[in-house]
């Protein structure tokens, strides 16, 4: 798997300066926890074997189905038998050769509870052989009270398959009230320090939190625009921002709008500033594609790594706006290959977070030649 595979060879000869690395569940978390771009949420009940195997969307590298949010308590068994048909269908089309595991995107499952979870595992685990399809779980409502249940059904799952990992989401009340907030982050922070080798980041639940609070941003807004929903994913990024550095990503809130243009103001590439665009200068025909636009270029300044999506056509957007510009690039680079003197010991260690992280998504998303922006890979 690799992100932009719906451009040719040309294509990406022509707009790359380096191009993107292929990976799969097996990669390095390291370098894994940064890959998964934008993940599409779908239903549980979705019979999504057939959109694989024939590779509908080309430009998808993770998607998550969700047995919490998009069905109803009485479909979960529907659900579940979907999902085992899938991951056997997979199976059979790899004994076939009719694909191969290391093409398909990164494969999530969004549990609706822990117990839910435990029932889901005690049916994977009698059918060993398909869990290897899968790269991880989501964890909705992940808090102090929870997580440990949740944890050791993930610890379980990972004696059968060690390329598995939690993705713990964070939306809880006890973070949403501010009495609770602190007291509750802290100790997640210290939760997932102590599991951090099997988790491969953790997810905030802005959309939520939104719901829970009773407001929603406009069409053109991002969710950083909404005061109290922003104060508390400022809180949350500053939790984990630490282990961010070096054990696991922080994975941005969904977007659930629909997009329904494309049409950018000026096709030039060199039109695209992303300065302006944050400043809310309109760059498409689209306000709710300006908004798009502009929340993922907040969630990258706020150190967010990759977002989920519902809607297919907003997948290419989210990868694209985490592509590396070569001026970057060749100045983590530089920034890595030098002892400057003239730097002091904290100068240089927080050049080198950001050095490091560049440098780990030129890897997965690539670095742009120069006279090309992300607006090309749209």
């Amino acid at each position: 798997m690799r992100h932009y595979m719906h451009l040719s060879d040309s294509e990406l000869n022509k707009i790359f300066y380096k191009k993107p690395e292929a990976f799969d569940n097996t990669t390095k978390k390291n370098q894994l926890r940064y890959a998964l771009g934008a993940t599409l949420y779908l239903p549980a009940t979705k019979y999504i074997a057939p959109y694989l195997l024939e590779k509908r969307y080309s430009h998808l590298t993770s998607f998550v189905m969700c047995f919490e949010n998009l069905i109803e308590e009485r479909n979960i068994n529907i659900a579940e038998k979907t999902l085992l048909n899938t991951l056997r269908t997979l199976k059979m089309a790899e004994n076939e050769n009719r694909i191969n595991k290391d093409e398909l995107p990164l494969f999530f499952i969004h549990v609706k509870d822990p117990l839910q979870f435990e029932r889901l595992y005690e049916i994977l685990i009698k059918e060993k052989d398909i869990i290897s399809y899968i790269s991880g779980f989501f964890l909705p409502k992940f808090n102090s009270n929870n997580a440990d249940a949740y944890l050791s059904t993930v610890k379980k799952i990972r004696l059968i398959s060690e390329y598995i990992y939690a993705l713990p989401i964070i939306e809880s009340k006890e973070i949403i009230s501010l009495a609770s907030r602190i007291s509750e982050l802290i100790t997640l922070e210290k939760t997932i320090f102590e599991y951090r080798d099997m988790i491969l980041g953790i997810r905030i639940g802005g959309s939520y939190i939104n719901s829970v609070l009773g407001v929603n941003s406009l069409e053109a807004m991002s969710i950083y625009d909404v005061g109290i929903t922003a104060s508390i994913i400022y809180d949350i990024i500053n939790s984990f921002i630490n282990l961010s550095y070096e054990d696991i990503a922080i994975y941005s809130s969904s977007w659930d709008k629909k997009i329904t243009s494309f049409q950018t103001v000026s096709k030039s590439s060199n039109a695209f500033d992303q300065n302006k665009v944050i400043y809310n200068h309109a760059f498409t025909h689209d306000p709710s594609l300006d908004g798009f636009i502009r929340e993922i270029l907040l969630d990258k300044l706020n150190g967010c790594v990759g977002k989920t999506v519902v809607y297919p056509n907003q997948i290419s957007i989210v990868n694209a706006l985490y592509s590396v510009e070569r001026k970057d690039y060749e100045l983590a680079l530089s920034i890595n290959s030098s002892n400057e003197p003239s730097l002091n010991y904290g100068e240089q260690i927080n050049n080198k977070i950001w050095s490091n992280k560049i440098l780990s998504l030129s890897k997965i998303y690539g670095v742009l030649n120069e006279n090309y922006s992300a607006v090309d890979l749209f």
